[in-house]
């Protein structure tokens, strides 16, 4: 795993925090104010102390989104000092909330970074519809993937007999094509969509809505109206979340499916878990396997790579990277 992924720094002493979060601002560089916060908190004894208090991953995205939850709102230019301050006034609040909630981001646009490895893996199942299930799924946007619009720089791509817009209004995720990938000419279909989550986010509780928006970076205005738009996708879409861990979830959810192929994904969630869970989740996806058609898409951090790799082999843990996407969907690109 990455360092701002799944630490393992020494969590006791303050180097090994200011050392995490120094391996975080790596792959931080989407929010300036964020990079200039956790440039002083690298540099502060007593706001170390609170980070190490944040028994979860990664800590910062969870420090912040816990600020911006309990502000009521993203962030605006606000000075060090100011956040210092509101920072300990709200310590045990917000360590509260950095320990007991997930960083859920669901950011639907990395939709856009896996379609062309989706609509690959559903050809290689027979092309018809598959059955989708997402680990990882928290409110269940990424797991619409069929129910969106899809722009590489070559004219918006949709689901077949959906040229006027999708279920909720339509929502067209643009997305730079730099590796020159092969997208399909309209969005694979999915027969079902499942979404496995150990705790599934009620797209309709007002609290869970504004912990997911709080999770948006206070730059990212543009995102913050995508993922509305997204819920608003989601409400008009059929979608069974089951909670769970998927090691043991994974089996009864796909053993209940109607007859037909599976399409297994997860994007930039596995990364919270151990790489020992990692191995077990590839055991058990092998076993499915050999019951049924299935594929897998994976796009998650990786150990070496600054940006998170996309693999399509049924086993996560070793498989090649066949490439690489910006953590929002912003671009795809080969593995250099």
């Amino acid at each position: 795993m990455t360092g701002w992924a799944h630490s393992n720094a020494d969590r006791a002493t303050r180097e090994g925090v200011a050392a995490e979060i120094r391996a975080w601002m790596r792959a931080a560089t989407d929010s300036p104010l964020y990079l200039r916060l956790a440039g002083a908190i690298a540099e502060d004894p007593t706001m170390l102390d609170v980070v190490a208090r944040i028994d979860n991953v990664p800590p910062m995205n969870l420090l912040f989104g816990a600020v911006q939850l309990l502000r009521g709102g993203p962030l605006s230019d606000i000075s060090y000092a100011e956040f210092r301050e509101f920072v300990l006034a709200n310590e045990q609040r917000i360590v509260e909330i950095g320990c007991t909630r997930r960083t859920q981001t669901n950011e639907a646009r990395r939709c856009a970074v896996i379609l062309p490895f989706v609509a690959q893996a559903v050809a290689e199942l027979g092309g018809g519809p598959v059955h989708a299930v997402e680990i990882g799924a928290s409110a269940g946007l990424v797991t619409c993937l069929d129910r969106y619009a899809y722009d590489y720089g070559d004219g918006v791509i949709r689901a077949a007999g959906n040229g006027a817009g999708s279920a909720g209004g339509e929502l067209v995720f643009t997305c730079e094509n730099r590796g020159g990938f092969a997208v399909p000419g309209t969005v694979p279909t999915f027969a079902t969509r499942t979404g496995l989550d150990l705790a599934p986010v009620d797209i309709d509780d007002e609290d869970q809505r504004a912990w997911l928006e709080a999770l948006v970076w206070p730059e990212h205005t543009e995102r913050l109206a995508r993922f509305r738009t997204a819920i608003a996708v989601r409400r008009a879409t059929p979608v069974t979340l089951v909670a769970g861990d998927a090691l043991t979830e994974l089996p009864r959810v796909i053993a209940s499916l109607p007859p037909g192929p599976v399409l297994l994904f997860h994007t930039v969630a596995l990364y919270q878990m151990s790489a020992p869970w990692h191995r077990e989740l590839d055991n058990v996806v092998a076993g499915l396997s050999r019951e049924r058609p299935l594929a897998r898409v994976a796009f998650e951090p990786r150990a070496g790579f600054t940006h998170s790799v996309i693999t399509t082999a049924l086993a996560f843990a070793d498989a090649p990277a066949v490439g690489v996407g910006h953590h929002h969907g912003e671009w795809v690109d080969r593995v250099a």
